[in-house]
């Protein structure tokens, strides 16, 4: 099987990952379209704007709650290299959620570079280090982890998740955009490797691109954004490559549709596709998980 550094270095090997074709069953169960709200703009003004238009804040938020946000800041890389979601992001989402009435905010990721670092050079520790009530995670610990196995998952039937997952009252997805050199793009599906304990079985032991969907058979966020404040076009995840400023975000209840969606935001590796051309995002609205195709994704410009 190949390794998980055989997997990371060109853009070539992303562009690869691309499916072709359509012709799969489309998107959620249910059969009705998701909204997807799209705003430009600062993550201050644009994040509140997003909440506005799904109802407000407190559709997520209660009074008392515990949330967790999930961002990406699994390498030790300045916000400039758009490897991990922008501080000013993390910063917005922890402070909404403490004025919505949280009584406790864990912003968490399961690092893959040595965390203190990560903590340090992503900006994040520093953005929210003034928020009472929001604690900085990185599970590394096994104690930290919980054993869960599903039956419906062909490729990841079982796995390890970070036990608080099942202990916060919200789940808020707010990944960055960015290339990855096995999946193509990484947003929310992908991110949520960053909750588990064993990311490299990923590369040895199943199909990627059916496992990462499956994910959401043990981890589904109650509400999903994509920062594309900055996007890494190219030499994901870990970068340098090259970035552009879209200064955009994406959010939306349906993970899988969110990320269709950003996918058509920048030209990945040189080109322009969508989500249907993303193996796992594709495989995704297979497993009836969330709407891939157009036809079925409503934008709401905010």
């Amino acid at each position: 099987m190949s390794t998980r550094r055989e997997f990371i270095g060109t853009a070539a090997a992303g562009a690869a990952v691309l499916a072709a074709g359509h012709g799969f069953a489309q998107g959620a169960a249910s059969g009705s379209k998701s909204e997807v709200f799209v705003g430009k703009g600062s993550a201050e003004e644009v994040i509140p704007k997003i909440f506005a238009k799904m109802g407000g804040i407190g559709q997520f938020v209660k009074q008392g709650s515990r949330v967790m946000i999930k961002p990406n800041m699994s390498f030790a890389n300045p916000p400039e290299w758009g490897t991990g979601t922008s501080p000013e992001a993390v910063y917005t989402m922890a402070k909404l959620c403490l004025e919505a009435g949280a009584k406790r905010v864990i912003v968490c990721d399961n690092t893959l570079r040595e965390p203190e670092q990560c903590k340090a050079k992503t900006g994040v520790a520093a953005a929210i280090k003034d928020l009472k009530g929001v604690v900085l995670f990185i599970p590394k610990q096994d104690s930290m982890f919980i054993a869960k196995s599903d039956p419906r998952a062909k490729s990841l039937s079982s796995t390890e998740v970070v036990k608080q997952v099942y202990e916060t009252d919200c789940l808020i997805s707010l990944p960055c955009a960015k290339t990855h050199s096995a999946a193509g793009v990484s947003f929310n599906c992908k991110g949520l490797m960053g909750l588990i304990k064993e990311r490299a079985a990923f590369h040895r032991e199943t199909d990627m691109h059916t496992a990462i969907p499956e994910l959401l058979y043990y981890i589904k966020p109650h509400v999903c954004f994509v920062d594309a404040t900055r996007a890494l076009l190219d030499n994901g995840p870990a970068g340098p490559g090259k970035v552009v400023e879209l200064k955009t975000f994406v959010g939306g209840i349906d993970p899988v549709a969110v990320d269709s969606y950003a996918v058509t935001l920048a030209s990945w590796y040189g080109k322009t596709f969508d989500g249907t051309k993303v193996k796992h995002i594709k495989n995704a609205g297979e497993l009836n998980l969330g709407n891939v195709e157009s036809s079925m994704i409503t934008e709401i410009p905010v």
